[in-house]
């Protein structure tokens, strides 16, 4: 029985080292760490906000620009979504802040045409929200002008820290018509054309810029 036992148990022992069994292999750690960064925004008091206009005259539409030196602006807490920092935003602007770079014509403006209006010394605003990313989207805002609370959405676009909104609304959504009037009166040849046509448009180009804290790590 040994001569039949021993080949056996050579044969199997054979098999087994052949086919590596008795090997063991070491396993190496494959975790790959996550490195992408990631930003967090925040409103930069310091840069503020800037508020310019357009407004237009005479039947040639001939654009008149401006911008508001004063914008008092409150925001929420920091996050990595700039739709959550724009959604946080209430501002107000006072109306004799306005410039146009000609003092005559801030004077006939906030007299004639704010001053027309009801309990418009200053305007206020809060964004209702906002549909987009933090590249570009749209921003609904209730914007409060002569007592009346209308929404009214611009677009937004992201450069770096830089957002910037632009859209144009329309003072007749307002019930602002006659402002609009007491403006084209006061300023009277000013706004007239070629055509001898006096007249003061009622829409108004908006373009809204403000630059966030990015914090990335």
């Amino acid at each position: 029985m040994k001569k039949i036992f021993l080949p056996i148990a050579v044969i199997a022992a054979f098999a087994i080292s052949s086919c590596g069994g008795g090997e063991t292999t070491e396993t190496e750690d494959t975790t790959i760490e996550n490195t992408e960064e990631i930003c967090f925004y925040s409103y930069d008091e310091a840069a503020g906000a800037q508020v310019r206009w357009t407004a237009f005259k005479t039947t040639a539409k001939v654009g008149v620009g401006g911008q508001f030196d004063q914008v008092n602006v409150t925001v929420g807490e920091k996050s990595t979504k700039i739709t959550d920092i724009l959604e946080t935003i209430k501002f107000n602007i006072p109306t004799s802040s306005i410039n146009t770079a000609n003092e005559d014509r801030d004077s006939k403006i906030v007299k004639s045409f704010f001053g027309a209006m009801n309990a418009t010394d200053i305007i206020l605003g809060q964004v209702k929200n906002v549909a987009g990313d933090n590249t570009n989207g749209t921003c609904t805002f209730y914007l409060t002008i002569n007592n009346i609370e209308k929404e009214t959405t611009l677009d937004y676009l992201v450069e770096g820290s830089t957002v910037k909104l632009t859209g144009e609304i329309d003072m007749v959504n307002w019930s602002a018509e006659n402002a609009v009037a007491s403006l084209n009166e006061v300023c009277g040849a000013l706004h007239t054309g070629e055509d001898g046509v006096t007249k003061t448009w009622s829409v108004v180009e908006l373009a809204i810029e403000t630059t966030l804290k990015k914090d990335c790590h």
